[in-house]
Parts: structure tokens; C-alpha cells; sequence
């Protein structure tokens, strides 16, 4: 019996080019459509950053919009702190909540109030939003990481790995990588670097954990 296979099926009504947000990188990046519903991403070949190569971290990122543990209501903890028991409640009752939590602190000392968000790409509204309630106290992760590192950049090079720049690759002839995690900058970092080896540019990594960019490193 002969199975006929269809080995080019039809993916896709519609694709749009957007950037990935999967870590600070910003690779450009091409999401197919199919039914008005998120079936494929592929990196963009055309975007300056990263020319089509995508990581797995990218590729997953399907998983922000479809994965089954993603919460589609708030939480409210019905037992014990710890014991991971919660109930979904509505937006409303939600921010009813957290509005008579924070009454009292708003109306008497509100810079009592101390605010931290992590990597939620909304730094510029979680700080109006602090600045509105009266808070001078607040920060967010950027504060611990890729700002550090753009100010370290720009006054070293000139610039900063990410949507903040890049070093010149084509000119370097020392090459000097600083405690910089594997899940970041990801793409162009890595295929940069095999143009450097290429090239002989010696490559000096300083970490307190040998990552896959120090095993390269001379």
C-alpha cells in the first residue's frame, strides 16, 4: 500500500515579521499564522541582529501565548502560604483587593511603599505607576542587568550588545567578555565569535563559571 505524504503542508495563511521578547536580544523574527492562531516562528533572515538564526529559547516562544500552565485569571491562596493551594478570582475582585491592601500606606507614607518588577518588558508603566502612588522606591530587573551592562558598554566602545548596539566586530583584534550569561544575546554573540576564532582574533573570557562562550575562549 502506498501512503501518500505532503511534504510541503500549508502552514500558514498569513505571517508577520515582529522581534522576539524571549530575552533582551531583540532578534527579528517571522510568526506564521494559520486560522488567526500562532503555528510556527522562524528567525527573520532580513533583521540586522541576528539574520535569521534563532535560538530555542526564540523558537519557544510560542509557549508565552499556548502553554498550559500560562494563568488566565488572578490567584487568591485559600490555604496555608507554602502549600500552593489557590482559587482563580476575577480582575475585579482583584484589584478591589489590592486597592484596600494599599489604601492606608497611600493615604500616610506612601514611599513606605517599595516596588520591584522582574523581567516584564513594562518598566516604563510599573514606574508611572509608582511615581502616581507616591513611591520614589522603586526598580526593576534592568537595574540589575542589561542597563549595568549598556552603561558599561557605552562607556567602554560606545555602545552595548542588544537593541543598544553592538561592538565593531569587523575591526576587533582583542576580544574581551566580562561574566556574560548564555541565555543572553545569544545569537549574534555566538556567531560573532566564530568569525572572530576565524579571523585568529584572541579571545579573553572572564566568569566565575566556565560557560559555552569560555570554552571557545583562548
Amino acid at each position: 500500500m502506498t501512503v501518500k505524504i505532503d511534504t510541503s503542508p500549508v502552514i500558514a495563511d498569513e505571517i508577520k515579521s515582529t522581534t522576539c521578547y524571549m530575552c533582551a536580544c531583540r532578534c527579528g523574527i517571522k510568526v506564521y499564522l494559520k486560522d488567526g492562531t500562532v503555528s510556527y516562528i522562524e528567525g527573520n533572515r532580513d533583521h540586522p541582529v541576528n539574520k535569521g538564526v534563532l535560538c530555542a529559547k526564540g523558537s519557544a516562544g510560542i509557549k508565552q501565548h499556548y502553554s498550559p500552565a500560562r494563568l488566565t485569571k488572578p490567584l487568591r491562596r485559600v490555604g496555608e502560604r507554602g502549600r500552593g493551594e489557590f482559587e482563580e478570582i476575577e480582575w475585579e475582585e482583584a484589584l478591589e483587593l489590592a486597592a484596600s491592601w494599599l489604601k492606608d500606606i497611600r493615604a500616610t507614607a506612601p514611599e513606605k511603599l517599595a516596588l520591584f518588577t522582574g523581567r516584564d518588558q513594562s518598566q516604563a508603566l510599573t514606574g508611572w505607576w509608582a511615581s502616581q502612588f507616591g513611591t520614589p522606591n522603586f526598580s526593576a530587573h534592568g537595574g540589575f542587568c542589561s542597563v549595568n551592562m549598556a552603561a558599561a558598554g557605552l562607556y567602554t566602545f560606545g555602545g552595548s550588545f542588544w537593541e543598544f548596539g553592538e561592538p565593531d566586530w569587523a575591526h576587533t583584534k582583542y576580544f574581551m567578555l566580562f561574566g556574560v550569561a548564555e541565555d543572553h544575546a545569544s545569537n549574534p554573540l555566538k556567531t560573532n565569535l566564530g568569525k572572530l576564532k576565524k579571523r585568529g582574533v584572541k579571545f579573553v573570557s572572564i566568569n566565575p563559571v566556565k560557560t559555552g562562550y569560555s570554552a571557545i575562549a583562548d
